[in-house]
């Protein structure tokens, strides 16, 4: 009989090994897939917002993003250590997603002006713009003055409706203010504006793509604008100088001039 006790006692004292093995053995398995769940990928992914119909900055090819703004930032990123998870909208919704951190960061030649500068922070500037008016050929414009009667069409948010303003009040101008760049120069060729303001770079380019078909002119002189800079959420820490020092490390390899003479020549 104490044989039999004993054995029932080696058999419990075997069986309560086995347990804390395996017990061990799942919370190795469990701490092995906690510590897993936030991936080095995921840390070091960045989302960054963007239009998608502003050449030659931002827009699409075969369904594919490209463009002067989105290389840069990619090339930018490379260098930090980053990837991009590109996040597209509509420019004036840019600089509120920025402030509600629904993104880290946007490029969309987004001018560098103090307004912005109160509610997000710009790496340094990466290209330096103006603005020009368009016009259909055959116009009657010759100077400033000629403005006043006309209808001037800028894009919702950017630097172009805020000289449509100011010369709103200078001039007896309308002002009509729209999404994006295809119904600005919709909204010219249809007779129902008569001027189109808009960074210079995008409209030389839309020059160039258009060659001998196209009915547009600049006309006047240029206006100074801001720089263009990387906008990024004033509660992304440390991405401001890790951007930074993406940027001038693309400046001092020459990859910068590269990757703008791909879509910028004098």
């Amino acid at each position: 009989m104490f044989k039999q006790k004993g054995n029932r006692i080696v058999s419990r004292l075997v069986m309560l090994t086995l347990l804390s093995i395996l017990a061990t053995a799942l919370a190795a398995c469990g701490s092995e897939e906690v510590s897993g769940d936030p991936s080095d990928e995921a840390n070091d992914a960045i989302s960054v917002a963007v239009v998608q119909d502003y050449a030659p900055f931002e827009f699409k090819v075969d369904d594919k993003l490209t463009g002067f703004d989105v290389e840069l930032v990619e090339a930018v990123a490379e260098k930090a250590g980053l990837s991009v998870d590109w996040e597209i909208m509509k420019f004036d919704g840019i600089i509120p997603a920025l402030q509600a951190n629904q993104v880290d960061a946007a490029v969309s030649a987004i001018g560098i002006r103090e307004d912005r500068l109160e509610v997000v922070d710009f790496s340094d500037p990466y290209f330096e713009s103006g603005l020009s008016l368009v016009a259909l050929e055959g116009n009657d414009f010759e100077s400033e003055k000629d403005l006043d009667g006309k209808v001037i069409v800028a894009k919702q948010g950017t630097s172009g409706l805020k000289l449509a303003n100011e010369l709103a009040e200078k001039y007896d101008v309308e002002v009509t203010t729209l999404q994006d760049d295809a119904t600005m120069y919709m909204e010219l060729e249809n007779g129902n504006a008569d001027i189109v303001i808009n960074d210079y770079p995008s409209v030389a380019y839309k020059l160039k793509q258009d060659g001998e078909d196209s009915e547009l002119e600049i006309v006047g002189d240029m206006y100074p604008s801001e720089d263009y800079g990387i906008a990024i959420s004033k509660d992304s820490d440390g991405l401001l100088e890790k951007m930074n020092d993406g940027l001038q490390e693309l400046r001092d390899s020459g990859e910068f001039d590269e990757i703008y003479n791909r879509y910028f020549s004098e």
